[in-house]
């Protein structure tokens, strides 16, 4: 789960594909002081990608 604060709301659920607007609004909310307290790298320099070909 990757939930931005503020607002406090997820951006990004389990399960849900990262898509390229998602990830230009998280990277400009960093970029303008967004804290991202849920991902393993909360500066969003990397991302962990799961295979989703596999059932």
């Amino acid at each position: 789960m990757v939930t931005p604060y503020p607002p406090g709301i997820p951006a990004v659920l389990p399960g849900e594909r990262l898509t390229a607007p998602v990830l230009r609004y998280l990277r400009a909310g960093l970029d303008a002081g967004m804290y991202l307290p849920d991902p393993s790298d909360p500066s969003f320099d990397t991302v962990r990608v799961v295979d989703g070909s596999a059932g």
